[in-house]
């Protein structure tokens, strides 16, 4: 809480500060909340100026190849700050002293000037003049070709130089006013001609960077007089050859960088005298190597890092590290080297990560890394090793990352890792390992299969996927580790039950599998098979295990083959085989006792018959229908409904759409509503209402029943819900069974197919389109009176 209140304390003071700050300038537009912000206009060219107060002040011209420095607001009153800066504007006429002085900064230690644009002019003594005080500056990105011998006279106080991406040959009087000078970077510059006392007068030179400058070679006294040099970058030059005593003055240089070189070959003595140097960097040379010269790196008390890649390297001596015991990280990636001695780190006691990736090492000595106890990350991947003897990592005590990938190893030894104890993560992915050992015994040959896994424990990854596998072994399980990918191999079964052993001794195996839970494998592209003991494995591992199983291959087997896995199969098979057990007691049952049956279903099918002839007493028939249908319902819907006596018909055309809330119909208790439902009715009764709110509208109708007719023109909606009619409260016209079907709807029930089966030698209602189906007459309707029979009454909407 006290940093936060610290930081918005400060905060508010930069707010402030910028607020009261903010200049009034006729050319000038001024806002910005933590900072100051002016937008200029001198003289039609754009400046932007920026600065928080005491920090920093920005100007940047966007289009001003002149610039009258004088009419710049005041933007402090005789201020300090770290940092000002132009960008992309032209050189003032007078010195940036005066520029500073016309902004009202008093003081500044850097300052920045670059312009990618085309700079206007070039830099004189008199453009630095007065600035004493300047401890930083930069001039990179100007396209200069020329620096004065004395641009720096008057700024000897200069400890920070950066001139780089420039094309400028450097004189030898250039730097000699710069006696305080500690980092200078004059990368990507055509230096092609250096003196060889350029920087003789450095004494003080800490960093020097010569990246990029084509420079193709050095004299053997050239760094002399930077003695206390502690970083040097080199790289990216033209050099095919080093003098053996170039680096012999930089006693205290730690950092070398010298890739994208062209050397064939090192002089062996090359750091002979460096013996601050920490770092070494030696990355994609241009011509190959070949060949490391013998103790390049030996002897060297303090050196921690060795990075040597892409450079054609074939043969490294066995002492090229010797005596170097500090050394925590080597890397000699991407190169060609064959064979490595036994004692090649015998002194790298404190080495820390190895990196060998990308070589062409075929085999391992058994001993090459016995001395390293406390190597943790080993990278070999990308070779063609073979074979690996079981003493080749015993002494890695500290490994805790191994990537042995894209290999040719087709056996591990079993005791490989009995000695590391570490949670490793490991991986043999693209190898052709199985863990077979053929043995010959009593004169054939005998398969053995060991896991080198069988005493590694607690692994945070483990991955032998792409190699050739044909079985799972019970460590990869239940020595706790945390992932394991096994995918892309040859494995038939995830869990393998060992010979003679009971049921209880495998159920002990799987409780082994919960005290150390795996939390994720990997299984894709595996001929597993539709076994239960691969089924029910999976299930255990998800269930009681709770493991993530990714890219699960028994998803292709049938369900039915799961399934007669379990328990609940057999009550499935069971029950079914009592329904079968139960049907043919009832058939025996009713072949015994036919007729006794059937004169009971003949009482009882009377009673409720004499009940339905009661309940369909005084019907009230509502047929609702568009007035452009009237002829087609007058011709062949009304001649058979008025031969019912005891059906009350009332017509109610439909002249215009009605409304979204009458789509429900609402019949009295007696009532029935048939609908003869056709494409002119539709765009006359629901026009602009939401077609899936008809439908359910229709579903949700009462005592309904919908007649669909193909009447009028083609229609993509009514098509639909003619194809989504519910089948039980409806009927269409080009039914065979329509007048049937009908009937059936009439009487208050829902259509089912089997209702037909009974009726058919019933009378069907006579009239025109009887003839469709069949020349019988439906059985007339009940003979009880009612009341306004065959009334009709003409109504509207």
């Amino acid at each position: 809480m006290g940093i936060l209140r610290v930081l918005i304390i400060a905060l508010a003071v930069h707010v402030i500060a910028a607020r009261v700050m903010c200049p009034s300038h006729p050319n000038c537009v001024c806002g910005g909340t933590f900072s100051v912000e002016l937008n200029c206009n001198i003289d039609g060219r754009v400046v932007k100026i920026n600065l928080l107060p005491n920090t920093y002040i920005n100007v940047k011209c966007e289009n001003a190849s002149t610039l009258d420095y004088t009419r710049l607001p005041k933007c402090a009153d005789r201020m300090t700050f770290k940092s000002v800066s132009f960008k992309d504007c032209p050189l003032p006429a007078s010195s940036f002293r005066d520029v500073l002085d016309q902004m009202g900064v008093s003081k500044t230690m850097s300052l920045i000037y670059q312009n990618a644009k085309k700079l206007s002019g070039y830099f004189s003594r008199r453009h630095f003049s007065g600035l004493q005080d300047l401890t930083k500056l930069l001039l990179s990105v100007n396209g200069l070709t020329h620096l004065p011998d004395n641009l720096f006279v008057d700024m000897n106080n200069l400890t920070w130089l950066n001139i780089r991406c420039n094309n400028i040959n450097l004189s030898e009087e250039l730097f000699k006013p710069l006696e305080k000078l500690e980092t200078l970077e004059i990368s990507h510059n055509h230096m092609t001609n250096m003196s060889a006392n350029l920087f003789s007068h450095l004494s003080l030179l800490r960093k020097l960077s010569l990246w990029q400058s084509n420079v193709t070679w050095f004299s053997k006294d050239f760094f002399s007089g930077v003695d206390v040099l502690e970083e040097l970058d080199l790289s990216s030059n033209g050099l095919n050859e080093l003098p053996t005593s170039i680096f012999k003055p930089l006693r205290k240089l730690k950092k070398l960088t010298l890739f994208s070189n062209k050397f064939s070959s090192l002089p062996q003595d090359l750091f002979l005298t460096n013996n601050k140097l920490e770092t070494v960097i030696i990355l994609n040379n241009d011509v190959k190597m070949r060949e490391l010269p013998r103790s390049l790196f030996g002897s060297l008390p303090n050196l921690k890092q060795v990075y040597i890649q892409r450079s054609g390297i074939e043969n490294v001596p066995y002492d090229v590290f010797v005596n170097s015991a500090l050394i925590t990280n080597i890397s000699l990636a991407h190169n060609d080297i064959g064979m490595l001695s036994e004692s090649t780190f015998n002194d790298q006691i404190n080495l820390l990560e190895l990196d060998l990736s990308h070589n062409s090492l075929k085999r391992l000595e058994s001993k090459i890394f016995s001395s390293l106890v406390r190597l943790e990350k080993l990278n070999l991947c990308f070779n063609f090793i073979e074979e690996i003897s079981g003493e080749t990592f015993s002494s890695l005590l500290s490994l805790i990352y191994l990537n042995m990938e894209h290999n040719n190893l087709k056996t591990i030894s079993s005791y490989l890792f009995i000695n590391n104890k570490q949670r490793m993560s490991i991986s043999f992915a693209y190898n052709r390992l199985d863990f077979e050992n053929k043995e010959l015994e009593n004169n054939s040959w005998t398969v053995k299969r060991i896991s080198p896994f069988a005493h590694t424990y607690s692994l945070r990854l483990l991955n032998l996927s792409h190699n050739q596998f044909k079985m799972a072994y019970d460590d990869w399980w239940s020595n706790g580790h945390e992932s394991l990918d096994i995918s892309s191999n040859d494995i038939t079964h995830l869990w393998v039950d060992h010979e003679n052993e009971t049921e209880s001794t495998n159920k002990n195996r799987y409780k082994e599998l919960l005290k150390k839970p795996i939390k994720e494998v990997w299984m894709l592209n595996n001929p597993l098979v539709c076994k239960c003991d691969n089924f029910k494995f999976l299930d255990f591992l998800r269930g009681r295990v709770k493991s993530k199983v990714k890219d699960n291959t028994l998803a292709h087997c049938p369900i039915w083959t799961k399934e007669t896995c379990y328990l609940r199969f057999i009550i499935f098979i069971s029950i079914i085989t009592s329904i079968l057990l139960l049907s043919i007691i009832v058939v025996t049952i009713y072949s015994l006792y036919r007729n006794q049956i059937h004169s009971m279903i003949k009482k009882t099918m009377h009673r409720f018959s004499h009940q339905e002839r009661v309940n369909d007493r005084c019907k009230n028939i509502i047929v609702k229908y568009s007035d452009k249908d009237e002829e087609f319902v007058f011709k062949e819907i009304m001649p058979t409904l008025k031969e019912q006596p005891n059906l009350n018909v009332q017509m109610r055309p439909i002249h215009k759409p009605i409304s979204a809330e009458s789509v429900v119909n609402r019949p009295g208790e007696t009532d029935t509503i048939l609908v003869i439902f056709s494409p002119n009715y539709l765009t006359s009764a629901y026009s602009h209402v939401n077609i899936k709110k008809i439908r359910g509208e229709m579903l949700k109708a009462k005592s309904t029943v919908y007649v669909f007719t193909d009447i009028g023109p083609d229609n993509s909606i009514y098509a639909f819900l003619k194809d989504q009619r519910d089948r039980r409260t409806s009927v269409s016209w080009n039914d065979i069974n329509f007048w049937k079907i009908l009937q059936i709807l009439l009487s208050g029930k829902r259509y089912r197919k089997s209702d037909l089966k009974g009726r058919e030698n019933s009378k069907p209602l006579s009239g025109t389109v009887s003839k469709l189906t069949n020349k019988n007459k439906f059985t007339r309707f009940s003979d009880y009176d009612c009341y306004s029979s065959n009334t009709f009454t003409h109504s509207q909407v």
